[in-house]
This record gives C-alpha cells, sequence and structure tokens, in this order.
C-alpha cells in the first residue's frame, strides 16, 4: 500500500509516492503470514519530487512499526536505517531485515495474557539535514499480516 511525503517547505511540488511491501525471509514473494521463527523483509520504496532532487542533501531515517490487532505489543521493528541522500537521485528503495521472534505469535504469552499474533505495519520515513527537517511521510503495508506459531 503506499502513502505520500510532505515535502514542505518546498513549493515545488508537495507530494510524493511512499511504498512498502512484506516479503518472505528470502525476500522474494509478497507474505502475510510468517513463522515466528522464520525472519522477513520489508521493502521500502520512495521518491523525490524532480525539482527538489537536485537541492535536496543531508539523508533519511527509516523506521518499521507493527501495531497488535487485538492484544498483543507494538513496538518498532528492527533498527532504524539511515540513507544518504544522494543529490539528483529521485527514486530509493531498500531492503529491513526483520529478525524472526519480533513480534508475538497467536496464542497464550508466557504472562498468561492472549496474543491476536495479528499485526498492521507502517513504515516512517524522516529527511534530516543534520536535524529533523519538515519533510516526513509514512506507508502502510497493504492488509494484515499474521505470526503464526507452527
Amino acid at each position: 500500500m503506499s502513502g505520500n511525503i510532505e515535502w514542505l517547505p518546498h513549493t515545488l511540488d508537495t507530494n510524493a509516492p511512499m511504498s512498502m511491501e512484506v516479503l518472505d525471509f528470502v525476500g522474494v514473494a509478497p507474505s502475510s503470514v510468517i513463522d515466528i521463527d522464520d525472519p522477513f523483509k520489508v521493502k521500502v520504496k520512495w521518491e523525490v519530487p524532480a525539482g527538489v532532487a537536485p537541492i535536496l542533501g543531508g539523508d533519511f531515517r527509516i523506521r518499521v512499526f507493527a501495531e497488535s490487532m487485538g492484544p498483543g505489543p507494538e513496538k518498532q521493528l528492527g533498527t532504524e536505517t539511515i540513507v544518504p541522500v544522494v543529490p539528483g537521485q529521485e527514486k530509493y528503495e531498500i531492503d529491513i531485515d526483520i529478525l524472526d521472534h519480533q513480534l508475538e505469535g497467536e496464542g497464550t504469552l508466557p504472562s498468561g495474557e492472549n496474543c491476536s499474533g495479528v499485526y498492521k505495519l507502517v513504515t516512517a520515513l524522516q529527511h534530516r539535514n543534520p536535524a529533523a527537517t519538515e519533510v516526513g511521510g509514512y506507508a502502510e503495508a497493504d492488509g494484515l499480516i499474521q505470526i503464526r506459531r507452527p
């Protein structure tokens, strides 16, 4: 699913697309049901407006967040990824590796609490030069994912 990046205060273009996709642990096929023992990848793509790309500096900070649907954790997955800006470059794409056991699977947790094992994933983008600027955006995964306990 896609989202948008707001490019304020730049007035040449105000939006650019951003998208994310959850891939299996090999990083090839889209996946919506993932075994708790398997790592997976999040592919993130975004664009810089043509009028902004030649004058942009700094870097992008990319983070992936998970929100449980029903009982379960809400947290950042993996580590933040820093992508340096390449002056003039309009299209960016990265894969973020998510290790196994980052999210709880469906069932009863060791604490005795129930866990749905179903999550919504969102990727957040922030531009920095060197501190945070007004440029930011997000993309949601297409649909939910389920972490399964085999």
